[in-house]
């Protein structure tokens, strides 16, 4: 089983709840599994964003990129095809 994590903030105001939740869910950066919103006093509210940790699938992966080899002093480079113009006449 897949241990679940949570984190809390506190006395969040209405107007800051939605970069509250997404500020809290960047800095996991997993799947969310819950969020809970209590309001506290007058226009305040706790926000608590639980998260569990990504299958090792799905996770993001850095993938190295390989140059080719580099070509041999000793033989002309091949210039690149230019386009063919037609005829101005």
């Amino acid at each position: 089983m897949t241990k679940r994590r949570s984190r809390t903030e506190n006395e969040i105001p209405l107007y800051l709840l939605p970069q509250a939740v997404a500020r809290t869910v960047r800095e996991w950066g997993d799947a969310v599994y819950r969020i809970s919103v209590k309001r506290t006093h007058w226009h305040h509210y706790n926000v608590t964003v639980r998260t569990k940790p990504l299958r090792r699938e799905l996770t993001v992966r850095t993938i190295a990129i390989l140059s080719p080899p580099a070509a041999k002093s000793g033989t002309p480079e091949q210039p690149a095809k230019s386009r063919r113009r037609r005829c101005q006449v």
